[in-house]
């Protein structure tokens, strides 16, 4: 665990739980804003994992970093009617509280209000927040026993997110508040610089949220999408229930010999209602996972996210959504063939990428 990361929370006086895996991997889990702040292999070095922001802990703002959980559409919650987008401090940072924590286990809960911009509609959000050490998938599969694995270091976990969503007002007509849906948006901020590795169920291009440019060095196979994530634009890529596989990852270069490599594992429904959609198609009810990157706009980061299927906003509500992150680092080679293992694609080099 980098030690200055955990003196700094100290420092500020920020509430977090630090968690052990069976492996030695830690990770801190900070109480305000709900999230994993960081995680670190054994004898690992900082910033290998998750990109973080210092200053915004220090500011007190939201993008500190990390593994959050945020609620779409984005359109419907984060802006108004006239356009104006704005982060709403009631839900990211929040007033996260800490319900319980063991040496491998943190369990957050808070409660939040919202408002959906185009019914009109205010709805309560009941959220918990269970994280929970993984021991290394590689150790615990017996089909890859005879695998060498020397010089590789791993730390994993699971989030279990609990929603209960409670009507609480609806401004406008019933007709228009049963438009209206929403869902958790699980979002993980890694450095700038490596390639998210998508795999699809066939060859599909991910669709454009939106995009200062056009994005470059984007590769689509057989077997997935790699995504180049640099350079000095933002852009945001998005892949539908039906092509996703339910898996990502990040590769990137640490320096001339090691890379590190960040899987998400989490649970799709092709049939489930996904109700963030790019500007253009309000209709559109398909994107479940998305990669965004920053462009140097908010600190120089890439996001690897994911939605769970939504729901409506006119009734009372329940959902839970669980998933499982992998983390490793070592030699390149060895990463390549975690990666490919573990993403089932034929490319998955970090080559040319710092």
């Amino acid at each position: 665990m980098s030690e200055t990361r955990e003196a700094h929370l100290k420092q500020l006086g920020e509430p977090y739980v630090k968690l052990t895996g069976e492996d030695g991997g830690t990770l801190l889990a900070l109480v305000r804003g709900g999230r994993v702040h960081d995680m670190t292999v054994p004898g690992g070095q900082a910033g290998a994992s998750f990109w973080t922001n210092a200053a915004a802990l220090d500011a007190g703002g939201w993008n500190t970093g990390g593994d959050r959980t945020w609620i779409s559409p984005e359109i419907e919650f984060f802006t108004d009617s006239a356009g104006s987008y704005a982060i709403p401090p009631q839900l990211d940072p929040g007033q996260w509280a800490l319900k319980a924590a063991t040496g491998r286990e943190a369990v957050v809960r808070m409660t939040s209000e919202l408002s959906h911009r185009t019914s009109g509609a205010r709805i309560r959000l009941d959220l918990e927040k269970r994280f929970a050490t993984l021991p290394n998938p590689l150790r615990m599969n017996a089909s890859l026993a005879a695998r060498e694995w020397d010089g590789v270091r791993y730390v994993g976990y699971e989030v279990q997110t609990d929603l209960e969503l409670t009507p609480v007002a609806q401004k406008r007509s019933d007709d228009a508040a049963k438009s209206g849906c929403c869902s958790l948006w699980s979002i993980m901020q890694v450095p700038a610089g490596g390639v998210a590795l998508v795999p699809t169920r066939g060859p599909v291009a991910p669709m454009t949220m939106f995009a200062q440019r056009e994005p470059a060095g984007i590769a689509t196979t057989a077997g997935g999408v790699r995504i180049p994530c640099r350079g000095s634009y933002s852009y945001k890529l998005s892949f539908d229930a039906i092509a996703s596989t339910g898996r990502y990852g990040y590769i990137r270069r640490l320096d001339a010999s090691e890379s590190s490599l960040l899987v998400r594992q989490f649970s799709v429904n092709p049939a489930g209602v996904y109700p963030d959609y790019p500007p253009d198609r309000p209709d559109y009810l398909g994107s479940c996972m998305q990669i965004y990157n920053d462009g140097g706009q908010l600190g120089g980061f890439a996001e690897l996210e994911y939605q769970s299927p939504g729901l409506a906003i006119d009734r009372p509500g329940w959902t839970t959504d669980e998933s499982q992150v992998f983390h490793f680092t070592g030699p390149t080679e060895k990463i390549r063939e975690i990666a490919a293992l573990l993403l089932g694609m034929d490319d998955v080099s970090p080559a040319g990428l710092s």
